[in-house]
């Protein structure tokens, strides 16, 4: 950290990874306890490095100084997180002279353990706007898949059996699950479409399985429906992910003007259904069409920082599989490519892509229909 540095953090309100405290005291227990929630908070939401700025007032940005700086405080900072937060956070201490007037500055550096959790309590932490708040369930499930530890797509869905997996879509790739034929059982396990209990030795399908092949993914995974809404009129599309694209095709080609590029928004919605979060089980993708524009949201961890976007795939194989099967089905293809995309609608204006993160969704705006 150098001058330069914290004079343009000076000029930023506060937000995801960044905070201003008047004091920096780790005396009492309480104390040490909503610092290390900060920290824990700030490391845990994406976006690169966060700092935490002591000496300043967060409603104003008044620069007030610190009084005194604790002896050996690093070593205490340091400590105080090895102590509460689990895994340990890495950071650094700095003090600055600005105006006169020395702050103290903690880097939080981006932290490849993510969630980082609460030792003493258990409980997760991130950042909403510039407030501190305790992770929810879909949350913390969202960061351990991020990181690798944690795939919802290759979960198995206990409360479903083999008979919920269309034998027919599968039968054409690769046999009859229900057949109970152990060769053909291994493949698809080590396919990812089924999962073995071995306790209860038994066989389940995947939620991936279960999108890619289910009869009716729905009755597990509720989430999994694309809502449109045009005018007055709100259609309901269910399925398996290539019974979705079909049907979303076939109704939206009824609501849009004869020109509209329809390949376009399908490509659009196919990115949605393939990478949303279907951890986050309160809320489904949604397709509004009106004449000003056409929108679809979903649910996603896009990020987008400092103009830049972002992109980590959230369901690898989901993609993956999708991908296979678009090489070797005649009657089903992937996508056309956003770039693709972009072009088809770059003469009516472009599209918008926006990650609205205090809302917990991603959006693709297309032209209206008054464009065609």
């Amino acid at each position: 950290m150098n001058k330069q540095k914290l004079m343009q953090l000076l000029k930023n309100d506060e937000g995801f990874k960044l905070d201003f405290k008047l004091k920096l005291s780790l005396d009492l227990d309480s104390e040490k306890k909503e610092f290390v929630k900060d920290v824990i908070a700030i490391a845990n939401t994406p976006g690169g490095r966060g700092y935490i700025v002591f000496g300043v007032e967060d409603a104003t940005r008044r620069i007030i100084g610190l009084e005194a700086i604790p002896e050996h405080i690093e070593e205490r900072i340091q400590q105080v997180i090895a102590n509460r937060a689990t895994p340990p956070v890495p950071v650094r201490f700095d003090t600055i002279e600005v105006e006169g007037k020395v702050l103290g500055v903690v880097t939080i550096f981006k932290s490849m353990q993510v969630p980082h959790q609460m030792l003493q309590t258990g409980a997760f932490y991130i950042r909403r706007g510039s407030t501190t708040d305790k992770a929810g369930r879909h949350e913390v499930a969202n960061m351990l898949q991020q990181y690798g530890m944690l795939s919802f797509e290759n979960v198995p869905c206990r409360g479903s059996s083999l008979k919920d997996l269309d034998e027919k879509a599968l039968c054409m790739k690769w046999g009859n699950p229900s057949d109970n034929n152990p060769e053909q059982l291994l493949l698809l396990s080590s396919l990812g479409i089924i999962a073995t209990d071995y306790e209860r030795e038994a066989y389940y399908p995947t939620y991936g399985g279960l999108l890619l092949f289910g009869k009716h993914p729905q009755d597990f995974i509720p989430q999994a429906i694309v809502e449109v809404s045009c005018n007055s009129q709100i259609i309901g599309i269910d399925g398996n992910i290539l019974e979705m694209l079909k049907t979303f095709r076939e109704q939206v080609s009824k609501l849009l003007p004869e020109a509209y590029p329809i390949s376009g928004l399908v490509e659009v919605l196919t990115n949605a259904i393939i990478h949303r979060n279907y951890w986050n089980n309160a809320q489904y993708i949604q397709v509004v069409i009106n004449k000003d524009y056409v929108r679809v949201t979903n649910p996603m961890s896009h990020e987008v920082y400092e103009g830049r976007q972002q992109r980590w795939r959230v369901n690898p194989w989901l993609y993956s599989r999708l991908l296979i099967m678009s090489q070797r089905q005649d009657n089903f293809h992937l996508g056309i490519g956003l770039e693709k995309t972009k072009e088809l609608f770059k003469a009516a204006g472009g599209i918008k892509i926006e990650s609205k993160r205090l809302e917990g969704v991603f959006e693709v705006t297309l032209p209206g229909t008054a464009v065609y």
